[in-house]
């Protein structure tokens, strides 16, 4: 049954205990109040900056893709300009309401919605993704001490519009062969609160599988007859505070309209048994009881430009 007190404890342990475990297999999620020390959080939140001062408006290491971008037409968090690394797959994306400029860099590392692709970047991001030995022992305990790294990325809501990304599921983005080997790791770099969008989860909301997405003007989304708000609760977290989640657990982290950014790192791992799949496997997998695959169909919204 699901948990009804949250899953938050004081501080990561050096090895998650059984009960630990057994309630992220329940309620698809576990929280930590102290992961990071704070001069950890500190090399993280600076990292992005100085990605920001090395890479926007470089033209010899990077392409940028004006504020439209590919779907920019289409939905409101694809409307920022878009940098590209020349060399990696790294990139970054600027709020969409934001202009940047290239004479205001400290000003947009401030205004960043997303980075994606960096841990290569810094050592500072490795460390934490890679060889943090307590994210290591809880990673190992949910998902076999073989797992692998799958992706990463950096969520920011810049202060007065860091703009909503609605109730989804991550697997509705990965082309994967299983659903119940992918976990999400989600670490605050700044205070996350309910005024400057922190996470909420469905508790439990994993064990129902697949849910049904739309393309909307906002993002790829859940439904709302597909979900019961009702039924969330907040993870608010210090700097340094972490949470790990199942990759079909329905999350959302609302819009920030306070004056408090809200940085947050993302990694994604995978068991061993997990592998990208052919988007024709994986799209006969994440579907509905009418057998229609229910994930997020970029065809679709490339149709909506």
């Amino acid at each position: 049954m699901t948990t009804h007190t949250p899953n938050i404890f004081p501080a990561l342990p050096a090895r998650p205990d059984a009960e630990m475990i057994a309630r992220y297999r329940e309620d698809g999620y576990l929280a930590f109040l102290e992961a990071l020390t704070p001069d950890e959080v500190k090399q993280a939140s600076d990292g992005i900056n100085q990605l920001v001062h090395k890479y926007a408006f470089n033209e010899a290491l990077t392409e940028h893709v004006g504020g439209a971008g590919k779907y920019g037409q289409a939905i409101k968090n694809g409307r920022g300009m878009l940098f590209k690394s020349r060399t990696s797959d790294f990139h970054f994306q600027v709020e969409g309401n934001y202009e940047a400029r290239p004479d205001r860099l400290d000003e947009l590392a401030d205004n960043i919605r997303k980075f994606q692709s960096y841990v290569n970047e810094l050592p500072i991001y490795d460390y934490i993704a890679n060889q943090h030995p307590r994210l290591r022992a809880l990673l190992g305990a949910v998902l076999g001490e073989d797992y692998r790294p799958y992706s990463s990325m950096a969520l920011c809501k810049p202060a007065g519009g860091g703009a909503e990304k609605p109730w989804h599921q991550d697997l509705a983005y990965f082309s994967v062969n299983r659903f119940d080997g992918v976990c999400g790791v989600w670490i605050a770099l700044d205070r996350a609160i309910i005024a400057n969008g922190c996470m909420h989860v469905i508790p439990g909301g994993h064990r129902r599988g697949p849910r049904r997405h739309n393309w909307t003007k906002v993002d790829c989304e859940i439904t709302t007859d597909d979900i019961d708000p009702a039924n969330a609760i907040p993870i608010e977290l210090p700097p340094g505070g972490l949470m790990i989640f199942h990759g079909l657990l329905p999350h959302e982290t609302p819009a920030n309209q306070s004056n408090l950014r809200r940085r947050a790192l993302q990694f994604h791992y995978q068991s061993a048994e997990t592998h990208v799949a052919p988007r024709e496997e994986y799209m006969k997998k994440f579907t509905g009881p009418e057998g229609i695959f229910i994930g997020c169909d970029y065809s679709k919204l490339a149709t909506k430009e």
